[in-house]
């Protein structure tokens, strides 16, 4: 927005809207309207959030073609899904519109080649599999096609025969084209220009005992999970129940026995029907989906194994019998077990380390179960805990608890924003249990719900109580504290069963093999293990490997039928872990040459740009915003108190009817740095107030009108003396180029009375700074020299037109240059063949010549005769390519030199007569 684009689509993972939504709230007072299948949530200015599968689908995205036009698309983890777009080409690299491959990626990208939009992906892994993948992200961010060619084309000169390779000698020109589209940056480069700059984390593992009676119980559910045909996990949804059931027994001791509990039931269900099925999986499911907070996935229609052998009111009682007992052993054991017991030691040393000022003294424990987590809460409480010191976050915060914190921060926070910032209910939900944290409690125990879109930097101690499968969750949950504005180390906690070998072969995974924490540390401090130099950032590699580890570990124990099969399967899976991170690591080595040229120099000039020169143009956009504003209001009569201080501006405006919808109440605005959005409304140019204004102005100035320009404090002296008590005429010519590039201009034109040569740009420049006062008597005609007038505003738009062409016809030329480079790209591709051909063609002449048989002579001859029929086909194809007679090379030519002598639209937007006043203030 405050580039002037007043609407932005950002297309996002269904699982990180609540993220977006959250920082873009929290960084620019902005809350993303979330796109719906209606077009009315798409109308007017702002920025729209729609998830990927909303834009892919056939619905979502044939609604996005229906509505105006985006400013710009913005496509987070773009990767995961628009790489792919690629396998809609046929072999000919034509696109089939009927492919059945890569739906939704196709879906978006005609979204944005029939609106012409501008696209920014952003993607941390380019090249996953193959250079095919990155050539389908340019399809969307280079409109014509011709920067890397067809498909066939860009696979001959830059894929080695796997497409995983870069032809080495391709290399340079490949790095030279991708430059034109692709901008790598890594932490690393930003590090020194940031005022926080990043700290590292560390891990720590701590183990620890169960009592003898506990393991006892863990090993024998664990085994009886594992047998096959169990009564209690039947039908189509048996692999889902067995998985959640494992998960929600590794959380803790509670959800254990709730999970007996609740399959001892359904049990019961099942002997109350005679011994058949129960009424199904889904209600069962449902529940144990409910408290891992996952939905609950659609009917696979996988009915249960043939083999399985029917229920009996026999085996139906036994296996009851057996859970009963679990649940009788689970129920017996001591409240506080040994993994509990490490938690409280662990939060005592956090307190303690903060009563002496080493840390925050704050904790933030994650876990994936509901139950676990109202365990952990009466844990704590009983512990000593005061209740307000502890905060719940999951994915339905509606206890009442919630409900006070939101009560609490609509007091404290809330009020104070103004309206046209309010965020939503769901949003300010977030932000108001974040806020309790920071300001009253000490432990923030959150579900996954927590893991995306809250910033809790101000905490440097997170604890996995239970770890998920999937690391990119785990990722997900670092990444709450460990994040820009972190000013401490970062310390991870991980509790694990020092019985439990498969617990440690995964956690020795996720933290060796895909380097989730950095430094991992054990109970006593030593370095277990520390990540390798240079080694890419783990949200890389678990984003390319994450998701098969999580399957991999799914069918582990699906499959096993005793533990020592699942240490056996998890030690297979650790050293096949090594090749996957050995092709990883080749692969961004790979993605990492071909844009090395741009690491260091040109990203470290533009941080360097935004660091010396941002700062001062930032004051003059404030300044311009703060005359505008106060110009709108003084022109309507609305009373305004204005205050200033180092970087900023205040305005707090009286009542008034005459102020956009929203802001009639009296709004507190600032201009220039707020940190807060307690400190006001944030001007911005897309902020309704200055729409107001700008709308107000060009409906007062559409004829010509009188003003005094009033010199202001500091102006030059030397400049200004000559022109104060002078008459003149200044008009504003704006100049719209929709050429290569689209930009407007604005050319300012003076002339005083009685002059033929118009003033400089420097002081027209000065000029316009000073302050304008509306005269309303006229009392004499200006007499300015209209033709000398006109003359030099032709001479000031030919003037621009020149320079502006200049740009433009660089940019011309580069184009032109990639469209004879897409031409000889297919030619050289082309002659290769052709030399091939012919080789082959000799060859066979030659097989012919020495062939003694007849029926051979004629199996040789029909070959040659295809052969030729190629080659003459080939001949053609070559012949057209070097006429220039290629369909898409002439259509894009054409429309080059369409756009290049396309002429600009010249239009007057302000014509005003003059008075240079000495303001009277020391000038």
């Amino acid at each position: 927005l405050a580039e002037g684009m007043r609407r932005v689509l950002l297309i996002v993972p269904k699982s990180l809207l609540g993220q977006w939504q959250t920082e873009l709230y929290t960084l620019f007072g902005i809350e993303a309207r979330e796109g719906h299948p209606d077009p009315e949530a798409f109308a007017g200015s702002g920025v729209f959030l729609v998830h990927r599968e909303f834009a892919g689908g056939l619905k979502g995205a044939s609604l996005l073609k229906s509505v105006d036009p985006f400013d710009l698309v913005v496509i987070d983890e773009a990767h995961e899904v628009f790489a792919g777009v690629y396998k809609r080409f046929d072999k000919d690299g034509n696109y089939d519109e009927r492919s059945k491959d890569a739906v939704a990626a196709g879906r978006v990208r005609e979204l944005v080649k029939i609106g012409g939009m501008p696209v920014l992906l952003l993607t941390a892994t380019p090249i996953q599999n193959s250079l095919t993948e990155l050539w389908g992200l340019a399809q969307y961010v280079e409109p014509s096609g011709t920067l890397f060619g067809k498909l066939p084309t860009f696979r001959e000169l830059f894929c080695e025969s796997s497409d995983r390779a870069v032809v080495p000698a391709q290399a340079p020109e490949l790095r030279r084209r991708l430059r034109t589209i692709l901008q790598r940056t890594l932490r690393r480069q930003a590090q020194e220009f940031l005022e926080v700059p990043f700290v590292e984390r560390q891990a720590k593992l701590v183990e620890y005992a169960m009592s003898p009676d506990e393991r006892a119980l863990y090993d024998d559910v664990t085994a009886w999970l594992m047998q096959p045909h169990l009564c209690a996990f039947r039908g189509s949804q048996r692999q889902l129940l067995l998985i959640a059931f494992h998960r929600r027994m590794a959380s803790s001791l509670r959800a254990l026995s709730s999970s007996l509990e609740r399959v001892a039931e359904r049990l019961r269900e099942q002997l109350r029907r005679g011994g058949g099925d129960s009424s199904g999986d889904r209600p069962f499911l449902a529940e144990f989906a409910r408290d891992l907070e996952e939905e609950l996935p659609e009917p696979t229609g996988t009915a249960s194994a043939p083999s399985a052998p029917p229920t009996s009111v026999e085996r139906v009682r036994a296996e009851l019998a057996r859970v009963e007992g679990f649940a009788q052993r689970a129920a017996s054991l001591p409240k506080i077990d040994g993994k509990a017991r490490c938690l409280l030691d662990a939060l005592r040393i956090v307190r303690d380390r903060g009563a002496r000022g080493d840390g925050t003294g704050r904790a933030v424990i994650f876990t994936e179960s509901l139950t676990t987590q109202d365990y952990l809460r009466d844990l704590l409480v009983e512990d000593g805990f005061d209740d307000d010191e502890i905060t719940l976050f999951r994915g339905q915060n509606d206890s009442s608890r919630a409900r006070a914190a939101l009560e609490r921060w609509q007091d404290e926070v809330g009020r104070a924003i103004p309206p046209g910032n309010q965020p939503s209910r769901d949003v300010a939900l977030r932000l108001a249990l974040v806020h309790e944290f920071r300001e009253r409690s000490k432990v923030f125990i959150s579900t996954e719900a927590g893991a995306k879109g809250l910033n809790l930097q101000f905490c440097e101690t997170l604890v996995n109580y239970d770890l998920p499968w999937n690391p990119q969750r785990i990722e997900q949950r670092i990444g709450r504290i460990h994040r820009y504005g972190q000013r401490l180390g970062v310390t991870v906690m991980s509790f694990l069963a020092r019985e439990n070998e498969a617990q440690k072969l995964t956690f020795e995974i996720l933290s060796q093999k895909l380097e989730l924490f950095g430094k991992v540390l054990d109970a006593s401090d030593a370095v277990l293990h520390e990540p390798r130099t240079g080694a890419a950032a783990p949200e890389s590699l678990v984003s390319a490997i994450g998701i098969d580890f999580e399957a991999q570990l799914r069918r582990i124990y699906e499959q096993a039928r005793s533990i020592d099969e699942v240490t056996q399967e998890l030690r297979a899976l650790r050293a096949s872990m090594d090749a996957k991170r050995q092709e990883f690591d080749t692969q961004q080595t790979r993605a990492a040459g071909l844009v090395e040229t741009r690491l260091d120099g040109s990203v470290r000039q533009i941080f360097r740009r935004y660091q010396e020169d941002l700062p001062e143009g930032l004051r003059q956009l404030d300044g311009d915003l703060d005359r505008l504003l106060r110009g709108f209001l003084e022109a309507l009569d609305v009373r305004f108190d204005r205050s200033e201080a180092p970087g900023r501006v205040v305005y707090r405006i009286a009542r008034s009817a005459v102020l956009p919808e929203g802001y009639r109440d009296g709004p507190e605005v600032v201009i220039g740095d707020a940190r807060d959005l307690r400190e006001g409304d944030v001007l911005h140019l897309g902020h309704p107030l200055l729409h107001a204004a700008v709308e107000e102005a060009r409906r007062a100035t559409q004829s010509v009108f009188t003003v005094e320009l009033v010199a202001e404090t500091g102006a030059p002296r030397a400049a200004l003396a000559p022109l104060v008590g002078r008459r003149g005429r200044l008009v504003v010519t704006k100049i719209a180029y929709r050429g290569i590039e689209p930009v407007d201009h604005l050319l300012t034109t003076a002339l005083l009375e009685g002059e033929v040569m118009p003033l400089d740009r420097a002081t027209t420049e000065l000029l316009l700074r000073f302050t304008p006062r509306d005269v309303r008597d006229v009392t004499a005609h200006l007499a300015v020299d209209i033709r000398a007038f006109d003359e030099a505003t032709e001479e000031a738009v030919l003037a621009d037109e020149t320079t502006t062409t200049a740009g433009d016809h660089e940019r011309f030329e580069r184009m032109l240059e990639q469209l004879d480079r897409y031409v000889e790209d297919q030619l050289l591709v082309l002659r290769r063949k052709r030399s091939d051909l012919e080789q082959r063609i000799d060859e066979a002449e030659k097989r012919k010549d020495r062939t003694v048989t007849p029926s051979a002579r004629t199996v040789e001859d029909r070959a040659i005769v295809s052969m030729r029929s190629d080659h003459q086909r080939l001949l053609a194809r070559i012949e057209q390519l070097e006429e220039g007679g290629d369909q898409d090379y002439q259509q894009w030519r054409e429309r080059l030199h369409e756009r290049r002598f396309r002429k600009p639209e010249v239009a007057q937007i302000l014509d005003i007569d003059f008075t240079v006043a000495d303001g009277g203030v020391g000038c």
